[in-house]
């Protein structure tokens, strides 16, 4: 469910408009706004490793804004446009100016179609290109819309984090269509992880009677939804969990999710 959010979002994302004035600039790798406490590279700096000097002399870039993802994150988003205005490239960073997103309009979907190494490699590429850290493990590619996805999960302790990890999207012959990089905050992991046997005799102690649980515990970095006293507006830390499956009398199912450390209860779900 979360990489299918994903593709959709990052999809979707790579069509969207932005609709500020548009003001010329040159290329540069300044900061983006010297003095407003801000320190995010310029949309020209970047869009210079993925366009060609002749695509880039014919663009000129809009004033940055501040938006939110579908996370909650605040970020700064960049957009270069053409002379008819339409965007071309679009880019977001996060605040402490960590990339986020970058989408490219006008990538055709067509190509010669490319081999799951040949599209791995594409991808590190693009991504030594731009500077990023190369992520570790083996990636999972696969094929949507025309587009190739080389996405590689997050994963923190050993365990995944949903949601998060590098998506970049790829035509048939290679070029790139866009990336996406989504890292959630953690709180910090209990010292001490409790057993996965404990944690099943307080999910036990937890549920309804007539209720089954089923199923070995696991481990996921998970949202809090009891007690999180987080205010409003602020991305809450996901923290890492024991997750105990079961079902109610009735046949409905649900999840309970207690702190992998000390076993307090942080989530119900699926339960009406």
């Amino acid at each position: 469910m979360c990489k299918t959010r994903w593709t959709l979002a990052l999809l979707v994302g790579l069509v969207a408009a932005c609709g500020a004035p548009s003001t010329a600039i040159a290329p540069s790798r300044a900061p983006l706004a010297h003095g407003a406490g801000l320190n995010i590279r310029s949309i020209t700096a970047i869009a210079a490793g993925i366009l060609s000097p002749m695509e880039l002399r014919s663009l000129v870039a809009r004033p940055f804004t501040l938006v939110r993802s579908e996370s909650g994150e605040q970020r700064v988003r960049q957009v270069l446009v053409g002379v008819d205005g339409v965007e071309a490239v679009r880019v977001e960073s996060a605040l402490d100016g960590s990339l986020r997103l970058i989408a490219k309009s006008g990538v055709a979907v067509d190509g010669a179609g490319l081999s799951e190494s040949a599209a791995i490699a594409r991808a590190l590429r693009q991504l030594m290109r731009l500077g990023l850290q190369i992520p570790g493990g083996g990636p999972e590619v696969r094929s949507t819309a025309g587009r190739t996805l080389v996405i590689w999960d997050r994963e923190v302790r050993g365990v995944l984090v949903p949601g998060d990890g590098i998506r970049v999207v790829l035509n048939g012959d290679g070029e790139l269509v866009g990336l996406a990089i989504e890292e959630s905050p953690l709180a910090a992991a209990p010292t001490r992880l409790a057993r996965s046997d404990a944690a099943l005799r307080a999910a036990a102690a937890l549920t309804p009677s007539g209720a089954l649980l089923g199923g070995k515990p696991e481990l996921a970095w998970v949202l809090a939804t009891e007690g999180s006293g987080e205010p409003a507006g602020q991305r809450v830390p996901r923290r890492l969990a024991w997750c105990v499956s079961g079902a109610l009398r009735d046949g409905a199912v649900f999840e309970l999710q207690l702190d992998a450390g000390s076993l307090a209860l942080l989530g119900w779900d699926g339960a009406p």
